[in-house]
């Protein structure tokens, strides 16, 4: 199932570029970063907000797209293999582009959706057909979202994983290990990722005998402004010094090389 993944212990399944909050993380700054750690490639997606209106969002997504050609034409030149997820926007969708005219704008790898974001199983539920049906068609991978409140829970997509037991998602963070332990065992296809994962959680996986399904994943650089925003409020428009970022993903390395054998 992972075999679309050249190395798994330096691959990075979960970062982002792009602006979370105040804070704008540059392709370039990040992607150096994790080429200076020893990470040799990455599934990377661009931070997208929520939008109120459709032509905002999909102008956002044209913008993003044009920014990936050139983020990804730096990452190849200092050999860091980045796969680069399309984030998912009901909203882009609803303006007249079909799953597949998104997705084929770039090489996109797979598609990243997000349920605090995004209502993807009630009125949209439609549109997650289309995304199924098209991450089955392409052999593609999800990236789904999960959390601890109604809004993220592990359970949202089971009926999708019931209807496409074919289609590989990964469920990010991990935070409740009961569901994810539950669905890991209905069904095959799933993983997961240790990105802000609780330790007590990740070790509650692990002792349910799936550990293979657990992947490296940092969430990076969001672990930075985390970090800063328990030092001191992160000012408007902050811009990271290269320098604390690097510092920041080294902490994230060593500690995953002490959890992940």
């Amino acid at each position: 199932m992972t075999a679309r993944y050249d190395d798994l212990k330096t691959h990075d399944f979960h970062t982002h570029i792009g602006q979370y909050w105040n804070t704008y993380y540059d392709w370039h700054d990040v992607f150096s970063c994790l080429k200076a750690n020893g990470i040799s490639g990455t599934t990377c997606a661009y931070l997208t907000p929520k939008f109120d209106d459709m032509k905002t969002a999909v102008e956002f997504h044209h913008a993003v797209v044009e920014e990936w050609h050139t983020a990804l034409k730096f990452a190849s030149s200092i050999k860091l293999k980045v796969k680069p997820l399309w984030w998912a926007d009901p909203l882009v969708l609803r303006s007249g582009l079909s799953v597949s005219d998104a997705f084929f704008e770039l090489p996109f790898a797979g598609i990243a959706l997000h349920p605090r974001l995004h209502d993807w199983t009630k009125e949209n539920s439609s549109l997650t057909d289309a995304i199924f049906e098209f991450a089955k068609g392409q052999d593609i991978p999800l990236f789904i979202h999960t959390g601890l409140s109604e809004d993220d829970s592990p359970y949202l997509f089971e009926p999708w994983f019931k209807k496409f037991p074919e289609v590989e998602a990964h469920l990010a963070h991990c935070r409740d290990s009961e569901a994810i332990i539950d669905l890991f065992s209905k069904y095959p296809k799933l993983l997961g990722d240790t990105a802000f994962c609780p330790d007590e959680s990740y070790d509650a996986i692990c002792k349910a005998g799936f550990s293979e399904r657990m992947l490296y994943g940092t969430d990076f650089p969001i672990t930075h402004y985390v970090e800063l925003s328990e030092i001191k409020h992160v000012q408007s428009d902050f811009q990271p010094a290269f320098e604390e970022l690097c510092k920041n993903y080294k902490k994230l390395k060593l500690k995953s090389d002490c959890l992940i054998v």
